[in-house]
């Protein structure tokens, strides 16, 4: 912030711990006490954060990726993983969307970066076989000592992520790859890349494979960073894989097995970015609120305003509820069938659809209601005065990552196919 527009009465009414006030408000009759409890330690440690950076000045300034270890070291970078080290705090779909709201209002890019880390957690917590070095780095992620992301997109394929062109080979006992994966969250700066890869690019799902690549291994990844200027706080990339070798201790699916591993983090992935979209909606929404509330203009609350309180306010506040219910729900019908979905083959899991158009309906959602509510604002809306301008620039991409609108949209359209014939 270079010139202050606002008065300090305005800007000190629009603060991290009122909007997560608002916010615990809409929870009130959605949570159960112990979640109600849950979310409060969380807030409470962002609220001591937010304080040391010094709110709206310190976000605008700040390296995301230098609070990992921060957030690692109070274990809110995933809950839906088993700690093989410790025990923090709870464990579960629920609990690890409720951890996803509470950083997105904090902030929104660096939830982002959180969340692209944990893609490489998940396959590395599922698939690591008891293997010393992958259990190590297991930890190391968790903790925020590493930092990880996920290669899977491919510069020529796309959205057809299944049918791969980076190419693994084995030698000795290591694979070797070579190739470009694209859009990968994090890479410029990760630690760990898990990678996928096939063996025979004629035969994709036979022989894909996925493994874990370290940036400090004298031969391994590099990654050229993206300018994508709706998440400057966000480095994404273009990465590179030369002669990339993964010990075989460092290979969480070979063989093919990286074919069901991919088909079974796209559930959680998309189940994920729809959260993050509600929880960055939330953000946008406390934020106008107050500001809507505390400002007047035409010797009016500006949310008094027809146009404004139940044109968009009351609107975008209805919608986001209806969201945050399924959710919600979601969350809850994952943790109570976990086991039963387990034994499920991953191509094969009912929840592929709802992940898709859950991701598909919150994404869309979320670009609308960021652009409406900065509007609401007025000219604050669109300047550093608030984090208003990082809720609505994550929101600009949240329909391209983890597969593209109409990407979601074919999966379901081939799910109703399905279905009919079944019937």
């Amino acid at each position: 912030m270079k010139t202050q527009l606002l008065e300090d009465a305005v800007l000190s009414e629009m603060n991290l711990n009122k909007q997560y006030g608002i916010f615990n408000g809409n929870m009130m009759m959605l949570l159960s006490d112990e979640d109600k409890s849950f979310v409060e330690k969380i807030q409470n440690i962002c609220l001591e954060k937010e304080e040391e950076i010094g709110g709206t000045r310190g976000h605008n300034k700040l390296d995301v990726y230098d609070l990992f270890p921060w957030a690692g070291s109070h274990g809110l970078i995933n809950r839906t993983n088993e700690y093989p080290h410790r025990d923090d705090l709870e464990i579960g779909l629920k609990p690890e969307i409720l951890r996803q709201w509470t950083m997105d209002i904090f902030n929104p890019q660096l939830s982002m970066a959180l969340g692209a880390s944990v893609l490489a957690i998940n396959p590395i917590a599922h698939h690591n076989e008891g293997k010393d070095p992958l259990v190590n780095d297991l930890k190391d992620l968790l903790d925020g000592k590493k930092i990880g992301c996920i290669g899977i997109t491919e510069p020529l394929q796309g959205s057809d992520a299944v049918n791969m062109k980076v190419k693994a080979e084995k030698v000795d006992d290591r694979i070797v790859i070579n190739g470009e994966k694209c859009y990968t969250t994090n890479s410029p700066k990760a630690d760990i890349c898990v990678v996928y890869a096939v063996y025979n690019p004629e035969d994709p799902r036979g022989t894909m494979v996925q493994g874990a690549s370290h940036k400090d291994w004298a031969t391994g990844f590099k990654a050229e960073r993206i300018g994508i200027p709706s998440v400057n706080k966000l480095h994404i990339g273009k990465t590179i894989f030369t002669d990339s070798h993964i010990p075989t201790d460092y290979i969480t699916g070979d063989n093919g097995a990286g074919y069901e591993i991919l088909f079974e983090g796209l559930v959680p992935e998309r189940i994920g970015i729809a959260a993050e979209c509600v929880g960055n909606m939330w953000g946008a929404f406390t934020l106008a609120s107050i500001y809507t509330t505390v400002r007047k203009q035409f010797g009016e609350k500006i949310l008094r305003h027809q146009a404004v309180g139940m044109s968009v306010m009351a609107k975008y506040h209805a919608r986001l509820t209806t969201a945050t219910m399924a959710l919600l729900k979601l969350a809850e019908t994952y943790d109570a069938k976990k086991e039963e979905l387990a034994d499920i083959p991953p191509t094969m899991n009912p929840l592929v659809a709802t992940s898709s158009h859950m991701k598909e309906y919150c994404s869309y959602l979320n670009h609308e209601l960021c652009y409406e509510l900065m509007h609401a604002m007025g000219g604050t809306g669109v300047t550093d005065q608030t984090k208003m301008p990082h809720y609505q620039g994550l929101s600009e991409i949240s329909e391209v990552v983890g597969g593209t609108r109409n990407v979601q949209l074919l999966i379901g359209s081939r799910t109703i196919n399905t279905m009919v014939k079944m019937a």
